[in-house]
C-alpha cells in the first residue's frame, strides 16, 4: 500500500510539472496581457495631403484625448481624422507639432473618455529588454511587433529636414505607417515613440522598411509632448555646429554663421572632449547634452585646439525651422 501511494504521488507530481507552462509560453502570455490592456489606446491617424490620403500611427497619452502621433501624419494640417479600436473615426485638431524629434500631438474633438497609456523610463531599461510595437502598418491596423532594445542613445538624421536626433534601437522589424507608434516595456508603459523616415543612423543610411527600428525615447518625447501641450511648441537647444565621432572626441566639421558657437569662439576642426567638465567621447554623448539643455542656458565646452586644451563658454540658443 505504501509504495502504491508513493508512486502516485510521484506521478500526479510529474503531471503537474508537465502542465505548468514553459518559458516561453508564460512569456507570450504576458505579451498578450499587454497587447490587451494597450490596444485599445493606439490609434490609426489619417490626412489628406493634395488629395492622397496618409495612414500613421499613433496613441492616446490623456484620458481627456490627447494624442500623440507623428509629425508626418498632420503636418499643415488643421484637423485630421483618428481611427480608434472601436467605433466610427472621430475628428481631431492639431494641438502643436516639433519638427526636430517628429513628434506632434491632437486632441480629439469628441468629448469621450478614452482609455491612456502612460509613460515609461527608457533609461532604466537594460539593453536586451523585450519591446512591444503596435501600430498602423501598411493599412494594418493594431499590428503587433516583439523585439528587443537593441541600442540606447543612437544618433539619427531625419530625412526631411536633416536634424540630429538621438534615439533607441529597437530590434524588431518596422514598416511603414508605424511611424507615431508607441514603444512598450513589458508593464505597457510607453518609453519610445517610433520616428518617421530616417537618412541615416550613426553614419550609415537607413532602409525605410527595416528589421531594426528606431524610436525617440521616453524622456525627450514626454518633454516635446508636455511643451506641445502647454505651449503648442517645443524649444530645444541650439549649439550650431556639425560633428563627427572619433576614438578620442567629437570633431567639429563646420560652425553655422552667427551662431552661438561661432559667437563662442569654436573652430572647425576642433576636438569637443567635455561639456560642462563631463568626459565627451562620442557623438552620442554630445548630442545627448544638449537634447537635455535649455535655449539660453551657459555651458562650458573644453575642445583640443592644435595640441592645447581651450575653454570656451557657450550661451545656447533655440533651434528652429
Amino acid at each position: 500500500m505504501r509504495l502504491l501511494l508513493a508512486l502516485f504521488s510521484v506521478c500526479w507530481w510529474l503531471l503537474g510539472v508537465a502542465q505548468q507552462p514553459s518559458l516561453l509560453e508564460r512569456a507570450g502570455q504576458e505579451v498578450s496581457r499587454v497587447v490587451e490592456r494597450t490596444l485599445p489606446a493606439i490609434v490609426t491617424v489619417e490626412a489628406r495631403f493634395g488629395g492622397r490620403l496618409v495612414r500613421s500611427s499613433g496613441f492616446v497619452i490623456d484620458s481627456a484625448g490627447f494624442v500623440v502621433c507623428a509629425a508626418e501624419g498632420v503636418r499643415a494640417q488643421p484637423q485630421v481624422s483618428l481611427y480608434l479600436s472601436e467605433g466610427e473615426p472621430v475628428r481631431a485638431r492639431v494641438v502643436g507639432v516639433d519638427n526636430i524629434t517628429g513628434i506632434a500631438l491632437l486632441r480629439s474633438e469628441v468629448s469621450v473618455r478614452l482609455p491612456a497609456l502612460s509613460w515609461g523610463d527608457s533609461e532604466r531599461l537594460p539593453l536586451g529588454s523585450t519591446l512591444i510595437l503596435i501600430g498602423n502598418r501598411s493599412g494594418l491596423e493594431g499590428s503587433v511587433t516583439v523585439g528587443t532594445l537593441g541600442g540606447k542613445d543612437r544618433v539619427g538624421v531625419r530625412r526631411d529636414n536633416q536634424r540630429v536626433v538621438l534615439l533607441l534601437q529597437f530590434n524588431g522589424t518596422v514598416g511603414s505607417g508605424e511611424q507615431g507608434a508607441p514603444l512598450l516595456d513589458s508593464q505597457g508603459r510607453v518609453v519610445g515613440v517610433m520616428v518617421g523616415e530616417l537618412a541615416s543612423v550613426e553614419g550609415a543610411p537607413v532602409s525605410p522598411v527595416a528589421v531594426v527600428g528606431f524610436a525617440v525615447p521616453s524622456e525627450i518625447a514626454q518633454r516635446v509632448v508636455n511643451d506641445l501641450r502647454t505651449k503648442g511648441r517645443a524649444e530645444h537647444a541650439w549649439l550650431g555646429i556639425d560633428y563627427q565621432g572619433l576614438p578620442n572626441g567629437v570633431i567639429v566639421r563646420r560652425v553655422a554663421p552667427n551662431s552661438p558657437a561661432q559667437q563662442a569662439g569654436i573652430q572647425v576642426g576642433d576636438l569637443v572632449v567635455q561639456y560642462n567638465d563631463k568626459p565627451i567621447r562620442t557623438a552620442s554623448d554630445l548630442t545627448r547634452e544638449l537634447y537635455f539643455a535649455q535655449p539660453n542656458q551657459r555651458i562650458t565646452l573644453t575642445v583640443l585646439r592644435e595640441g592645447q586644451q581651450v575653454r570656451l563658454t557657450v550661451t545656447l540658443g533655440v533651434q528652429s525651422l
